[in-house]
């Protein structure tokens, strides 16, 4: 029944796209993506694709997927919110399509293999610095790191399951669960030295003293740590085009670099908006100012999550897939 149900719904797609019908796996009906936001009172072959998803996930009502968004569909697009946590709406916009996992045709992938590990440094409490490369070796290159203030810890989850996940074709993968091993030992945003990573990167660098109360000191000098400089030279000898860095808790994408439509694109998919996110103490000696600014062309960007509570899996698996689109932009 399903496979007949997926079936009508490629060939749905196919007659009012002008694409011509392939026969749809019954393991996955994303064949077809969503480019656009559905609602009530849509019509296409993307409502279709749509309602295959849904029965594919549980949420169906037995009768064939049609090309219009009416009632009934709108309360399993409601259910399936509701069973996501997402926003509950009923439109279909980029963060349902990304759960669904209809926001992009599927793309040509490399099987996720570890191509290569390297421990660039040691904490200052000995502890390594681990990174991981995956991909297509001589692509574009994309660094990805999870965790640089060691109590916002959720983004080495992002990173972890990426290094589980298939590689766009091209595309040279970093990915480093965090540059701040001794702050998660810890459960401290600072390193074992009490300084602020984020701050502590030789670009645009200046002091911020120590303080129990704002935890952002900058070091004596730029990238006096061990961890920055290590991560520096990294940085300089991959050169990287496209870098992503995880922080929490304020669930929003900062945009920077040469191509802010990346950034931008990666909020759309994610369902979050673009915002500056303050420093308390000033923006010195960040890790992504000093990327864009020593790495020509590259765009480099940072991802708030929101606090570790309102993080679920469902949400993870989001952002790791939004890092994989955008990351071949």
């Amino acid at each position: 029944m399903l496979r007949s149900i997926l079936t009508t719904a490629t060939l749905l797609c196919a007659a009012l796209t002008g694409s011509p019908a392939v026969d749809v796996p019954a393991a996955h009906a994303a064949q077809c993506a969503i480019t656009s936001t559905l609602q009530l009172g849509s019509r296409s072959g993307q409502v279709a694709c749509l309602e295959a998803r849904l029965s594919e996930l549980g949420f169906g009502t037995g009768s064939a997927p049609d090309p219009s968004f009416g009632l009934s569909t709108r309360a399993r697009v409601v259910a399936f919110q509701t069973s996501r946590g997402l926003g509950v709406d009923g439109l279909v916009g980029p963060l349902t399509r990304a759960a669904l996992d209809l926001h992009r045709p599927p793309a040509a992938t490399v099987a996720p293999v570890i191509v290569e590990q390297r421990v660039i440094s040691t904490s200052v409490q000995g502890r390594p610095i681990l990174a991981t490369r995956m991909g297509t070796p001589g692509g574009r290159i994309v660094l990805v790191v999870g965790i640089i203030h060691g109590d916002e810890v959720k983004g080495g989850e992002v990173t972890a399951l990426l290094a589980t996940l298939a590689t766009p074709v091209g595309i040279d993968l970093w990915l480093i669960d965090t540059i701040n091993p001794d702050g998660v030992a810890n459960g401290t945003r600072g390193n074992a030295n009490a300084v602020d990573l984020n701050r502590n990167f030789s670009n645009g660098w200046s002091y911020i003293a120590p303080s129990s109360e704002h935890r952002q000191y900058s070091g004596e000098a730029p990238a006096d740590q061990p961890e920055t400089a290590a991560t520096e030279a990294f940085i300089r000898e991959i050169q990287p085009e496209v870098a992503i860095w995880y922080h929490q808790d304020a669930n929003t994408v900062s945009a920077g670099g040469a191509r802010t439509e990346i950034p931008t694109e990666y909020a759309a998919l994610v369902g979050l908006s673009i915002s500056d996110v303050p420093c308390s103490q000033r923006c010195t000696g960040t890790a992504g100012s000093f990327i864009n600014s020593t790495v020509a062309g590259a765009t480099s960007f940072l991802v708030e999550l929101p606090g570790s509570a309102a993080v679920t899996p469902d949400m993870i698996r989001i952002h790791a897939e939004a890092a994989l689109t955008v990351m071949s932009h």
